[in-house]
């Protein structure tokens, strides 16, 4: 089965949808983005939320102890590292990571694997973005983790292109954001939907 996380959650109505709906996890994006939710949010709609969902931090570049600090506040499960940070950074923040790698270019496993993290997560790359550019980039690039299952596929995934993305690459997970919105806004009938097809290539794989 595939796991999906919906990101870029920011009220207690849009995680509530992602769970009814049968989501893995919500992204909250600490980092600076449309997206963006502050910490006294966050820590309210994760405290209703419970262990019902998996909460994942998302943050770029941040000291270690404010992510560290944010962690425990808003009682995060994961955290996502979507900028620039080492391996030795994630060995002193002490908290399951997931990695994100903007891709650009074929990517080797020497090069990923040498984070030591829960799982990796592949984006698209785009100029002045970290991610939730809501284009696709070319699965191709890294056939090399086609069906490993710690990596996260995100990038441009809708309704309409999901199912094709899992059939091809077989991810521990899917990473949605941009493509289950209307006018920048979550829409809870197109989360339903991708959901659905998500179910819809797993029966196909499976």
């Amino acid at each position: 089965m595939t796991l999906v996380k919906i990101c870029g959650i920011k009220t207690l109505k849009d995680a509530l949808a992602a769970l009814n709906y049968g989501a893995w996890a919500i992204g909250e994006v600490f980092a600076p983005s449309r997206r963006r939710i502050e910490v006294e949010d966050a820590a309210r709609i994760n405290r209703y939320l419970g262990d019902r969902i998996v909460k994942v931090g998302v943050f770029v570049d941040e000291k270690v102890e404010e992510v560290a600090y944010i962690a425990r506040t808003c009682k995060l499960d994961l955290v996502q590292l979507h900028g620039n940070e080492s391996p030795e950074y994630v060995e002193e923040l002490h908290y399951p990571v997931i990695k994100a790698w903007r891709v650009e270019k074929r990517l080797c496993r020497e090069d990923v694997r040498k984070f030591k993290v829960w799982a990796y997560l592949f984006d698209t790359a785009a100029y002045g973005l970290k991610g939730g550019s809501g284009r696709t980039f070319d699965w191709n690039l890294i056939r090399d983790f086609y069906g490993s299952r710690d990596i996260i596929l995100a990038g441009g995934l809708n309704a309409a292109n999901v199912g094709e993305a899992i059939k091809r690459v077989k991810p521990l997970a899917v990473d949605v954001s941009s493509g289950v919105e209307q006018a920048g806004e979550k829409d809870a009938a197109k989360i339903k939907l991708f959901m659905e097809k998500v179910k819809e290539a797993d029966r196909y794989v499976s």
